[in-house]
């Protein structure tokens, strides 16, 4: 049987429901509602690594400065997923300098991998808007 997932609670269900079983909202109407950069934040909590990189990926070409502090707060959240953590410091690099950005960074530079500690610092130390502010 195909499944797929509430993309509200993140329960699976099958292919087709209009309500999800486990939360009971209505998943059609809350996709047609949810602006697509909303429903991309909502997306970086998702246990799936696929959808979240997705949406890491999307949110790296909307150009909102504040996607930074949920990027990063993704990122935080699955510390052994240094791939995932890489591809947040490259979305929060294209997005425009703003205090959200610089928090940001310097949260990410505290990562527990060493690989995403050091990309942050560098993205720190590479932007001369983000060093002055």
């Amino acid at each position: 049987m195909n499944h797929h997932y509430c993309p509200l609670c993140f329960a699976e269900i099958p292919i087709g429901v209009e309500n999800c079983p486990a939360c009971g909202r209505n998943i059609e109407a809350w996709e047609r509602q949810t602006p697509y950069y909303d429903r991309l934040i909502w997306a970086l909590k998702n246990p799936h690594s696929e959808v979240r990189m997705g949406a890491i990926l999307s949110l790296a070409n909307q150009n909102h400065a504040e996607a930074a502090g949920p990027l990063a707060e993704c990122a935080m959240s699955y510390p052994v997923d240094v791939i995932q953590g890489l591809a947040v410091i490259r979305a929060i690099k294209s997005v425009p300098d703003s205090p959200e950005k610089v928090s940001a960074l310097q949260g990410l530079s505290h990562h527990a991998a060493h690989a995403v500690r050091v990309a942050a610092e560098e993205a720190l130390n590479t932007s001369t808007s983000l060093r002055l502010a």
